[in-house]
């Protein structure tokens, strides 16, 4: 119950720092841009509590209660950080709906049931760093890191060091980005009926090996915070039958069952009741999945929003890649439905539409490719194709080999994936049994590897989500309070 004594009885979870994309409640209000150079934000203040899930005082053990946030022209800092350059976006939304999609009890007595507040969402270097609810002008909330904090102003303006020519800030800030690294590395791994999807943490301080995480399922960072995509499996008669959710982990995860076969799915389950399929994730990005879904015989490729895993719209090639991209996707489906004809196979699909297609891991590097069905021997088969196009930033915000994949090939010849991180300090190499973490030192990898862990036969990279400098203990203190666990014995075992 919330109590009434508190002057803001609210509650829990937004998230500290993510990857590429938009908040997506349904009580996100109107985008208002903050005039250029002006911070609708200023001045310090400090956490007067920590609030958990029911809106009362968080108990002991509160290492945020007392610390200060400040704001000056140019700069941000809180936590222990600085960061030049911020960026602001503002909501407006009423209150009790903004709460309800975190999952937040009502405010009751604070007066902020029908109440439009501002929400202004705080990035730096295109990095979400936290989410601050203004209730007014002395008071406002503060989501970070699964906390609520309750921010109460001491002073109108930040302390006189924190100013956006500070040498010491600029400093700090260049030496949080330089020598750590982590990842969040998702994986699809074979299991007796279907798949079951794992995420792993790995993270290095100039190339020492942090512990490793891992959670059961595909935990990912947005600009809204981190994210959980599930897979729940589903009774259906004679074959596989699943369905693919996703949702801000500060909120209620939904109950997905079937019954009288049907489908409960709650608010967004806009897909047909009986639309059996089996959905294998090939890939996930902060707005995008790509996946292949097989039903009645027919294995099609899908990319859907993640906010719309339900939804039967499909994204088409032109939606990502304008005209071009679909002109060049025709040109390449016509080029495989030709070398087809050549084989004397005359009975190929069409495809006007551009929706069958995906992506795929090949040299290290993520491609998109097309496919193409036909008949062959009274049996639908099919054959994938390559766009021969680099995928665009809004599907995939970073995929860059600092090594050449010769250059792995050579040190590993039975390497079939790589992944190297931004700050060019470790890489990740997959075999078909092991994933072996080296430091990277001039052009190629250290002599002495990290770490080398099992992998389960099969297990396939589906996500590779970098942080460097000062986000790196961020996403890993989110990551834990997701549940994330320290792997123990060097091995990722199947569920």
């Amino acid at each position: 119950m919330v109590k009434k004594s508190l002057l803001l009885p609210l509650a829990f979870l937004l998230l500290f720092l993510g990857g590429c994309a938009e908040f997506s409640g349904a009580s996100a209000g109107k985008i208002i841009p903050p005039s250029a150079q002006v911070s609708p934000l200023g001045g310090k203040w400090t956490v007067l509590e920590e609030l958990d899930s029911n809106g009362s005082e968080g108990g002991a053990g509160q290492p945020w209660l007392g610390s200060d946030v400040q704001f000056a022209p140019g700069v941000v800092s809180f936590g222990g950080h600085v960061w030049d350059n911020p960026a602001y976006k503002i909501k407006r939304v009423k209150a009790e709906d903004y709460l309800l999609t975190k999952y937040i009890p009502s405010v009751g007595s604070s007066g902020l049931k029908s109440q439009k507040v501002d929400v202004i969402t705080v990035y730096a270097s295109g990095n979400y760093l936290g989410e601050f609810m203004k209730l007014d002008d002395t008071s406002m909330i503060f989501f970070v890191e699964n906390k609520a904090l309750l921010l109460k102003i001491v002073a109108e303006e930040a302390d006189s060091t924190l100013v956006a020519g500070d040498t010491s800030a600029q400093e700090l800030n260049q030496d949080s980005r330089e020598g750590i690294s982590g990842v969040l590395l998702g994986l699809r791994i074979p299991a007796a009926t279907g798949y079951t999807y794992q995420t792993l943490w790995i993270a290095a301080d100039h190339q020492q090996l942090r512990p490793i995480l891992a959670s059961e399922q595909i935990f990912f960072p947005r600009t809204s915070g981190f994210w959980e995509l599930s897979v729940q499996n589903l009774p259906a008669d004679g074959m596989t039958d699943n369905l693919l959710t996703a949702r801000n982990v500060t909120a209620k995860a939904p109950d997905l069952k079937r019954e009288n076969g049907e489908r409960e799915g709650g608010a967004g389950t806009e897909e047909q009741p009986n639309a059996e399929a089996e959905r294998v994730i090939n890939y996930i990005g902060n707005d995008y999945i790509a996946m292949e879904k097989r039903t009645a015989g027919i294995n099609h490729l899908q990319v859907l929003p993640v906010d719309k895993l339900l939804s039967p719209t499909e994204i088409k090639v032109s939606d990502l890649l304008g005209d071009k991209g679909f002109n060049a996707y025709l040109n390449a489906r016509e080029q495989a439905a030709a070398a087809l004809r050549e084989k004397g196979i005359t009975s190929v699909s069409q495809d006007e539409s551009g929706e069958n297609f995906g992506l795929i891991r090949k040299n290290g590097r993520w491609s998109l490719v097309g496919r193409i069905h036909y008949q062959s021997g009274g049996n639908l088969e099919y054959k994938d194709f390559d766009l021969k196009i680099i995928p665009p930033a809004n599907l995939i915000f970073y995929d860059a080999l600092v090594l050449s994949w010769y250059n792995i090939k050579d040190r590993v010849p039975d390497a079939t994936d790589a992944f190297t991180s931004p700050n060019r300090d470790i890489a990740l190499v997959k075999t078909k049994t092991k994933l072996t973490i080296y430091p990277i030192g001039t052009d190629k990898l250290g002599e002495t590897h990290l770490a080398e862990l099992e992998l389960p036969e099969g297990a396939t990279v589906i996500m590779a989500e970098w942080a460097t400098g000062s986000y790196v203990d961020s996403w890993e203190k989110s990551f834990l309070a997701y549940g994330a666990q320290a792997l123990a014995d060097g091995s990722v075992r199947m569920r």
